[in-house]
């Protein structure tokens, strides 16, 4: 009897202890039967509002990806939204993965050390499979890629197409800049209480570039790089827009930035202060939003001018909008496969944003539908965005040097203010640019 009893007390001794181990295996697992699986936080910084694509495609990567969930954070795309980027960077805060919209930034975070160069990751595999079998088209930072673009970027001009028929003025797809001169002109309009400006001189906080749709890539470049491009006559082109500001016929410099339009001029456009004015096709958002930014006029596009007649200038386009992996980062496979799902499949959430895939396997006529929006007819003229910005002639521009790049870039403001304000003269400013512009080749060198 005392053997059986004996017996009956250990195996209810040895259950408890098979429950007590049954019950913590539960607790670790949240009830699950299986290991907890860990997760990756990843820290993305961008410059499109979240409402606007990232947080939906955001949300789309973290539900099918449960082992990495991502935080989108919005920087505003000019000089200080970049600072506050970089020095949020450099202080060591959780950024995983950022974009870069410029090669003077690029080259600068490079330098830097803020940019984890991505060879080791198979990257040219992964463009080749893609974004473009010509891994030409992609920029390189000193022989390395940095950075994957995520969008064709296709630029020229918007224009509003009621006030080109009001004043009978028509334009050919072989203009000249001369024969843009005289159409800013004739759209200027100063009989109202607003005066209503041709054309907006500024395009990316730099002024308008006719040059570069000639030279393309490394335009600021000549001799292999040991040389500024500034004194080509394709540059002397450029100088035209003085001429337009000087004649009350562009917005003048000072209006420009009172208003802060350097960067982004589509609250003027579309508040009918200038007729014509610079875009790239992520603009195009602006104008479907009738909430924020109410007209009632149909927009209609154009090419940038040749320098002059008989000259090609094909070069309307770039692979841009740069997504970058902090080289600081302690998930970088994880924000690698983030990088590749933002390219690939998740770009159809950026169409609304008026950003085409830089993805080659994206379907075509998705993205112009969703570009142009439900209300295309309306609000745009369908003929002439397919005309100018589907143009199968767009060449990409890739710049391949970039000594004192940075540099260069602010010269080329600094030296621009100073011709639009007045302060020095056509042959002063072509002259300045190209002599400092040279000093800071040397320099690097």
């Amino acid at each position: 009897m005392k053997k059986k009893l004996l017996a009956l007390l250990l195996c209810l001794t040895m259950g408890l202890s098979l429950m007590a181990c049954s019950g913590t295996n539960e607790q670790a697992t949240e009830g699950s039967g299986s290991e907890e699986q860990a997760v990756t936080k990843l820290v993305v910084w961008g410059g499109v509002p979240g409402e606007s694509g990232p947080q939906d495609l955001v949300d789309a990567f973290n539900a099918s990806h449960t082992d990495i969930q991502v935080e989108y954070n919005r920087f505003v795309n000019d000089d200080t939204g970049n600072t506050k980027l970089d020095t949020a960077i450099m202080s060591g805060e959780q950024i995983d993965v950022f974009f870069t919209y410029s090669t003077d930034l690029l080259k600068k975070r490079v330098n830097g050390g803020m940019v984890e160069p991505l060879e080791s990751y198979g990257v040219v595999d992964f463009i080749k499979e893609n974004i473009t079998t010509n891994t030409d088209h992609v920029s390189m930072i000193d022989d390395k890629y940095y950075a994957l673009p995520t969008v064709k970027e296709f630029f020229g001009f918007m224009i509003n197409e009621d006030m080109l028929l009001e004043k009978g003025v028509e334009i050919s797809d072989d203009w000249t800049v001369d024969e843009f001169v005289e159409v800013a002109k004739a759209l200027t309009d100063t009989t109202g209480d607003q005066t209503i400006y041709g054309v907006h001189p500024y395009s990316g906080g730099l002024p308008l570039n006719f040059a570069l749709t000639v030279l393309g890539g490394d335009s600021y470049y000549k001799n292999d790089g040991n040389e500024s491009n500034f004194d080509s006559k394709e540059f002397a082109a450029n100088a035209r827009i003085q001429e337009l500001m000087a004649e009350g016929y562009a917005m003048p410099f000072e209006e420009v930035f009172a208003q802060k339009l350097e960067m982004y001029a589509h609250p003027a456009f579309l508040n009918e202060e200038v007729a014509i004015m610079p875009f790239s096709t992520w603009m195009l958002r602006y104008v479907k939003d009738l909430e924020n930014f109410p007209h009632d006029f149909k927009v209609t596009f154009a090419a940038f001018p040749t320098t002059e007649a008989g000259v090609d200038n094909n070069f309307r386009a770039y692979l841009n909008n740069n997504i970058c992996m902090n080289s600081k980062s302690e998930n970088k496979e994880a924000a690698w496969e983030f990088m590749q799902y933002w390219i690939t499949e998740g770009s159809e959430y950026m169409l609304k944003a008026g950003k085409i895939p830089a993805w080659s396997k994206a379907d075509t006529a998705l993205v112009s539908e969703k570009i142009l929006g439900d209300n295309a007819d309306t609000l745009f003229n369908a003929e002439s965005y397919a005309r100018v910005v589907m143009n199968p002639d767009n060449a990409y521009i890739v710049d391949t040097i970039t000594t004192a790049y940075p540099q260069i870039v602010e010269i080329y403001k600094e030296e621009s203010e100073l011709f639009f304000l007045g302060e020095t003269t056509k042959d002063d400013y072509l002259k300045n640019l190209k002599s400092r512009a040279d000093d800071a080749i040397k320099a690097e060198q």
